[in-house]
């Protein structure tokens, strides 16, 4: 998706790169209790900024929840009612 960290890239993702990115988040997800900042960067070759604002778009569509905050912050599924 974007193979510099740095340097100049967008900080949004399309629709598309944002639907990938959650594709890859779920799945990373069935295997691990919750995944982290660094864990998308790493899985899906997007940047620091990139992985922040998937994150806040997840949780603002309410398909995954914020725990914990700075360097302790993790991601997971919303629970089941």
């Amino acid at each position: 998706m974007n193979a510099s960290a740095g340097g100049n890239s967008p900080t949004r993702l399309s629709d598309s790169q944002f639907e990938k990115c959650m594709a890859i988040a779920l799945n990373f997800l069935r295997s691990n209790e919750h995944i982290r900042n660094r864990d998308i960067r790493a899985v899906a070759s997007i940047g620091y900024d990139q992985a922040i604002h998937f994150f806040n778009r997840a949780i603002a569509e309410k398909r995954l929840i914020r725990e914990g905050s700075g360097s302790g912050t993790k991601y997971t599924f919303p629970q089941k009612s």
